[in-house]
């Protein structure tokens, strides 16, 4: 009788394993990888076409120390306000408590007891690209002057944004029903139905 119950808890836990799976993005060498790939063709498929577009219209470029110092201070700010926009998407779709922590330097927001659905972490994930590039653009119509600059803070915002559009293709691939919880380094994803 002892061994039925311990087989039947050990079938339980089994399938309740069966029914998560954790994607630990950050510290998975191979997946950080595949997302450094996207990062580096994308800022390439990206400078290419600036670089094109600056000769054939003739756009001014230059580099000066306080230009390289002032483009290295927008680019943290990009990249603070796209953390700032997962922890607003964070708060306005979950109804969990943020969890806000300093990695390498870089403001990082996260709702780790919180489960979302798929369209829910889509839209937290892929918010601050839409958004922040939507700014960007705007404000290159508006100081023309700043072109080069404005258009390379979209180049590396691009190549931050790979790693949020690598986990919407992690997500996208868990069934219809599936629910998403958000760690510290990657993802959980939850269902009835098997992976």
């Amino acid at each position: 009788m002892l061994a039925r119950i311990v087989r039947n808890e050990v079938k339980i836990v089994m399938r309740t394993q069966a029914l998560s799976k954790e994607y630990n993005i950050v510290n998975d060498k191979k997946r950080m990888q595949t997302i450094k790939i996207m990062a580096t063709a994308i800022t390439v498929i990206m400078l290419m076409v600036g670089v094109v577009l600056a000769l054939r219209e003739s756009v001014p470029v230059n580099f000066t120390v306080t230009g390289i110092i002032l483009f290295c201070i927008a680019l943290y700010i990009v990249f603070t306000i796209h953390e700032l926009i997962h922890g607003l998407l964070f708060w306005v779709l979950g109804n969990g408590k943020l969890k806000i922590s300093l990695k390498k330097g870089m403001l990082y927001f996260n709702c780790p007891n919180q489960l979302f659905t798929k369209w829910q972490f889509n839209i937290i994930s892929i918010g601050p690209c839409v958004l922040l590039t939507l700014i960007l653009v705007i404000l290159a119509l508006e100081f023309p002057g700043d072109l080069v600059a404005i258009y390379l803070l979209i180049v590396a915002h691009s190549a931050l944004c790979m790693a949020d559009m690598y986990t919407m293709k992690i997500v996208s691939s868990a069934p219809k029903k599936a629910k998403i919880r958000d760690t510290e380094d990657g993802i959980i994803m939850e269902s009835k139905n098997n992976f």
